[in-house]
């Protein structure tokens, strides 16, 4: 119901966007924009092994990318947001979230136009070679018959628990041996495929705590500890301290914050769907909580883009109220 409110109100967006961009200049500003796995063709989603929902295809980033080098957008890396970004100009981040194998497939793409894009990974995901616990989920009631519905009902359910609770649920429900990966698809990244991936110059990586744990479930220690020995595992794979995170489901408190910038984190990415206006000030951005638009492989790649560079939108908001109901 949630979901299908918030798409209705993007069809007088779309048309809304359309008249904004057409008779006004867009203010300036960073656009955060969320994906999570790249299907390497429509073949691989209808295999029903991953959710497919916040998916897209590599044709579809390659898509995303032109679209916003066409429009004079400027993409930048973590380390381009500390510096400080001109008041001027409209900037793109790419962030990936969770640690797939198949992100490498979007380095061809931003090999070919030299731009960046950060990753933000779970980590023990890739030391423990685990499926996330989302997919096991789909895959399996997939396969029992139940409907999409049912399956996200489950998800959300499964959200207000630890990581830990949610893995002794899966596997006392679908075996023992449900988390394992089924193949390149689901899988994450080895520490050794992340090793060689953190050496490319387009390639910046990111913390989303050691077991994708939603934050807002764990106790301080817990929440310091999930933090913590992310950036320490990504130190000791990469040799390199992650300066920014993701947080998992996009949920955070101001409790979160003072944890995350004790273990050095500078940037943090939510999940706020909305532009992040320029300057950068204490009073106007916190960089500790920066919006972040989420692209879908189920909608047209190209009406997202110009969806999303419209200052005035009814979307974010609707959506925004949503999720926090």
């Amino acid at each position: 119901m949630k979901k299908n409110i918030a798409s209705f109100v993007k069809i007088p967006d779309s048309i809304l966007s359309k008249v904004y961009l057409k008779l006004f200049q867009e203010k300036s500003s960073l656009s955060t924009f969320l994906f999570h796995g790249l299907f390497r063709d429509e073949k691989e989603r209808l295999l029903d092994l991953v959710d497919p929902q916040p998916w897209i295809t590599v044709e579809q980033f390659h898509q995303f990318v032109d679209y916003y080098l066409d429009h004079d957008y400027i993409f930048v890396s973590p380390d381009d947001v500390m510096s400080g970004l001109k008041n001027h100009s409209h900037y793109v981040m790419i962030t990936f979230d969770d640690g797939y194998y198949n992100n490498l497939y979007a380095l061809p793409v931003l090999q070919k136009y030299d731009i960046p894009a950060v990753f933000f990974i779970s980590t023990n995901h890739v030391t423990h070679n685990k499926s996330f616990w989302w997919d096991v989920v789909y895959r399996e009631r997939k396969k029992a018959g139940r409907s999409t519905k049912e399956i996200v009902r489950e998800q959300n359910e499964l959200k207000t628990k630890t990581a830990e609770a949610i893995e002794e649920y899966l596997q006392r429900t679908f075996g023992e041996q449900a988390l394992e990966p089924q193949g390149d698809i689901d899988r994450p990244f080895t520490p050794r495929e992340l090793r060689e991936f953190s050496k490319e110059s387009n390639v910046f990586l990111g913390n989303h705590t050691s077991d994708h744990a939603i934050l807002t479930n764990y106790d301080p220690d817990a929440i310091k500890s999930q933090i913590r020995a992310a950036q320490d595992t990504l130190r000791s794979i990469t040799g390199m301290t992650p300066l920014a995170i993701s947080y998992p489901n996009g949920n955070y408190s101001d409790r979160i914050i003072k944890i995350s910038r004790e273990a050095g984190i500078e940037l943090g990415i939510t999940i706020g769907c909305r532009k992040n206006y320029l300057p950068f000030t204490d009073k106007n951005v916190d960089r500790m909580r920066l919006n972040r638009f989420d692209i879908t492989g189920s909608d047209n790649i190209l009406a997202q883009c110009e969806l999303f560079r419209s200052d005035v939108l009814l979307y974010p908001l609707i959506l925004n109220a949503l999720k926090r109901t």
